[in-house]
């Protein structure tokens, strides 16, 4: 989920965040091979597409979420993690959808017809909202729903708790256009993926008052919805949510009678997928799952590219890492390439470092920015830490008195996690870090350790968007203090950015020539290489073990999933 939003959820335009680490894969077939394989092109995906007239009627979809989500507001510090972002873009409205290569294509469900833009002198953008769309409470969706949604996440009013201000906080305004279902939307700046904003949207009363947009959607999602399901029943305790039918949704009705959403340890799906508990899992790198998977009779691996990857943050803020030379040398002493070869070799493949953090190895842009920074030399990590001030006492360097002890932070029951956790502990050792692997409550590893700051190093991967660079911008801008004093930190997790760099994402973001925007994005990349923000490991792509049977779903890559098609097969 860039969590978001290239976070920790596929969801423009912030990332997504998400826990469970796959490894990337190519091919249709769901065996192993003993020649390494590179990333599949970036236009792959494997869904297992039918006509709806293929797809029975009726039906429940088991869906395996990570952990249950902190809050269901995607655009909520909180909220913006993948398992939140499966259950609203089932229900919520979105002005785009995406093609298996990224391609976005206007929604006819929203949208009358396709957006106007122009870009001379300002940039404007004229949406019209299909007429025929309304909240499940009866009221329509007009223009005042989009200008709720700016004024929410625009960061302008730090009363609210947003996750990411991207693209929002370039509008100069959203106006009333013709009629009510007529929204212009005039930028201040030029922004150059636009067609990322709105998906999704919320009814313009939920977006109104702050404590509503932070604290309103806790404990369940919203009950005010306008998708092909709605809103049925939650449980915390049982790690539950039911969406239903949503039998006012006017386009294509749902295929599924239901979904049921439920919180399952990672390391324990694809025993549920064998049992027939659930429908499908994100089998991760775990190499026993996936030879278990394997085995299953009644499932596949469905395979696709992604702009996904693991990665290692590192807290800026925190007393033995505030010091950029420290965070430099410690990453000179860790081999991303060993990480990425013990996670992803086993799978067959190309066990490569990923050495860019907004474009991933197959997409246009991709360029090596690391430097030296990314080279794994463990004597000038030594001569760094020793520059540093930092000096051997024993096994462990000491510093006025304090030792060279990280707390590193990981959620329980997640494989690649521990081993990856394990071999930094491994290689910091050796020149003179202790690493100090704390395994938390998954359903508290983003809420009360990684957003709060409660870590020193962590690790999971970001999902990424449709939109490398603007979605990117939240993860690495330099935080600020919001009407609490209190630094509000959107998505970036380890705290470390500078004017110099939201200058050139600025100035990236703004470019609507996408050579020239992919350069100053590299530009950024070596910037964040620099400043030690955190450490890309290996990219992540989708492998997914489904039910035979399940038709219009599995491993999507770039492409939205279209929840009214899901089902399965006749």
């Amino acid at each position: 989920m860039r969590k978001p939003w290239s976070a920790r959820a596929i969801l423009a335009p912030v990332v997504a965040a998400t826990l469970i680490g796959t490894a990337a894969c190519s091919g249709s077939s769901g065996t192993t091979t003993n020649q390494a394989a590179p990333p599949p092109k970036a236009s792959e995906n494997q869904i297992n597409p039918k006509s709806r007239d293929q797809v029975k009627d009726g039906g429940t979809l088991t869906w395996a979420l990570s952990g249950f989500p902190a809050n269901f507001n995607y655009y909520e510090l909180d909220g913006t993690d993948v398992d939140a972002s499966y259950v609203n873009l089932a229900m919520m409205p979105q002005l785009y959808n995406y093609e298996a290569d990224a391609t976005p294509v206007w929604n006819k469900n929203y949208l009358a017809s396709e957006p106007v833009l122009k870009t001379d002198p300002k940039q404007v953008v004229t949406f019209e909202l299909n007429p025929k769309a309304t909240w499940n409470d009866g009221a329509p969706i007009t223009w005042e729903d989009l200008y709720w949604q700016w004024k929410s996440t625009s960061g302008a009013d730090k009363a609210y708790n947003i996750s990411a201000s991207n693209g929002y906080e370039n509008i100069e305004s959203v106006a009333k256009g013709k009629d009510d279902h007529e929204a212009i939307v005039t930028f201040k700046t030029k922004y150059a993926d636009w067609q990322s904003l709105f998906t999704p949207f919320y009814p313009a009363s939920t977006n109104k008052d702050p404590k509503t947009f932070n604290a309103g959607w806790q404990k369940s999602p919203l009950k005010t919805t306008a998708g092909p399901f709605k809103f049925d029943s939650a449980d915390a305790t049982a790690k539950t949510i039911t969406l239903v039918r949503n039998e006012k949704w006017w386009g294509d009705p749902a295929k599924l009678d239901k979904i049921v959403f439920r919180a399952i340890e990672p390391n324990a799906q694809v025993d549920a997928l064998a049992n027939g508990e659930i429908d499908f899992v994100d089998i991760g790198s775990n190499v026993d799952a996936y030879q278990r998977a394997l085995k299953i009779s009644t499932a596949e691996i469905r395979k696709a590219a992604g702009p996904n990857f693991r990665h290692l943050t590192i807290n800026g803020t925190s007393t033995v890492l505030s010091d950029v030379k420290v965070r430099q040398a410690l990453a000179q002493a860790i081999d991303r390439t060993a990480i990425a070869k013990a996670l992803t070799g086993p799978l067959g493949i190309d066990p490569k470092a990923l050495n860019n953090h907004i474009f991933m190895s197959n997409q246009a842009g991709y360029q090596d920015n690391s430097g030296d920074i990314g080279k794994y030399d463990v004597e000038k990590a030594k001569a760094g830490l020793d520059a540093a001030g930092w000096k051997l006492n024993g096994d462990t360097r000491e510093k006025d008195g304090k030792k060279l002890e990280i707390n590193f932070v990981i959620p329980t029951g997640v494989k690649s996690s521990e081993q990856e956790s394990q071999l930094v502990q491994n290689m910091l050792a050796q020149v003179g870090a202790k690493v100090k692997i704390n395994a938390v409550p998954v359903d508290d590893f983003f809420d009360k350790y990684v957003t709060p700051g409660n870590f020193d190093m962590t690790v999971f991967a970001w999902i990424g968007t449709q939109f490398p660079v603007s979605s990117a911008k939240s993860i690495y801008a330099n935080p600020t203090k919001n009407a609490k004093g209190e630094l509000d930190i959107q998505q970036n997790y380890a705290r470390v950015g500078s004017p110099e760099l939201d200058t050139t994402f600025n100035n990236a973001t703004a470019e609507l020539d996408k050579t020239k925007a992919a350069t100053l994005a590299n530009q950024a990349d070596a910037q964040i290489w620099q400043e030690v923000h955190s450490l890309t490991l290996y990219q992540r792509p989708e492998l997914i073990a489904t039910k035979k049977d399940l038709a219009n779903f599995g491993a999507k890559g770039f492409a939205s999933v279209i929840y009214e098609n899901i089902g399965f097969v006749k």
